[in-house]
């Protein structure tokens, strides 16, 4: 097994020439998920089909080496296996094996999904490397369920006032997840223009969404909009409209008030603290990574519960020993 992993600008297993959601477009690379802050357009890369599929043209690999979760394959001298991260429709975490070692990276990934579905599973490791977005311990979250229940409260409270509810979520994943979430509420939506080609790929990879139509004005009523929390133009031309934020920040007002939502809801599609901590317990990894959001508060947190850990990107020129 390597010996080593590093980080420049994305992690880096220098003995293999491979990295891991790297910031910048490397030679070979896995990539997680399709978000703009993971996918890039590497020479190779590995990644799931869904994945490839909702990743923009401009951010599309030369060349993809497709795996499917649970399916093994050779790559950069090492046996790398792909497993379901429960983040968004084909994110994935990678495990890394070589000669007996077994490396783990979660990317972003969410461990309990709620609706009475099993937690995603977290396979054993000897070294883990944790994305730690919400790494502090006042991010814990509610039951999802009850939250969803929330959120459809207050939307239609909103309806039935006349009033137009707009929902602040990220136009890839998080707006898809929301609009499956609030399925069974029987609505239907109104999409800002930059959500509806990442639906239409939900649609494509045979993802049921509920009736959605293109935001155009005000919408026909009964219709709930979903936008990007970030440039608001279209929302701001609604007549009537109260806007609420739909994620792990609302547990931050100094946050989710910056995008000036009349309200947050903590739904997330990441790991809390409490399932960080859980994450790390049942990959009973002898040594942890972590990466993004908090990672050298959670990493000290690790230490305090006696578990190796240490941040890994403060110095853009990190190198640690792996083992």
């Amino acid at each position: 097994m390597t010996r080593q992993v590093g980080w420049d600008r994305g992690i880096h297993l220098p003995e293999h020439g491979f990295w891991l959601d790297p910031l910048t477009v490397r030679s070979r690379a896995f990539v997680s998920h399709a978000h703009s802050d993971h996918a890039r357009r590497h020479r190779h890369a590995v990644m799931t089909a869904a994945t490839l599929a909702l990743c923009p043209e401009p951010r599309r690999p030369r060349e993809t080496l497709v795996l499917e979760p649970g399916v093994a394959a050779s790559v950069a001298g090492g046996t790398v296996t792909l497993l379901d991260a429960g983040h968004m429709l084909g994110s994935a975490m990678l495990l890394f094996e070589h000669q007996g070692q077994r490396l783990l990276y979660s990317g972003d990934m969410k461990l309990r999904r709620g609706w009475g579905m099993p937690d995603t599973p977290v396979p054993k490791a000897d070294v883990l490397i944790l994305e730690s977005t919400y790494g502090k311990p006042h991010f814990r979250f509610p039951e999802t369920s009850s939250v969803v229940e929330s959120v459809a409260h207050w939307c239609k409270r909103a309806l039935d006032s006349r009033v137009t509810p707009v929902i602040l979520a990220h136009a890839l994943g998080k707006a898809q997840e929301v609009m499956l979430a609030l399925k069974p509420y029987g609505f239907r939506f109104a999409l800002e223009e930059r959500c509806l080609p990442y639906a239409q790929g939900y649609l494509d990879m045979g993802v049921q969404l509920p009736d959605f139509a293109p935001l155009d004005g005000d919408p026909e009523p009964g219709r709930v909009v979903i936008a990007p929390p970030a440039g608001k133009d279209h929302v701001r031309r609604l007549s009537r409209y109260r806007t609420a934020l739909v994620s792990g920040w609302a547990q931050d007002p100094h946050f989710w008030r910056i995008f000036g939502a009349d309200c947050a809801f903590p739904y997330s599609d990441h790991c809390d603290f409490d399932e960080l901590l859980e994450v790390v317990e049942r990959s009973g990894a002898g040594m942890v990574y972590t990466v993004h959001g908090f990672p050298a508060d959670f990493a000290k947190h690790l230490r305090k519960r006696g578990v190796q850990a240490a941040a890994l990107h403060l110095d853009e020129q990190l190198t640690l020993a792996l083992f």
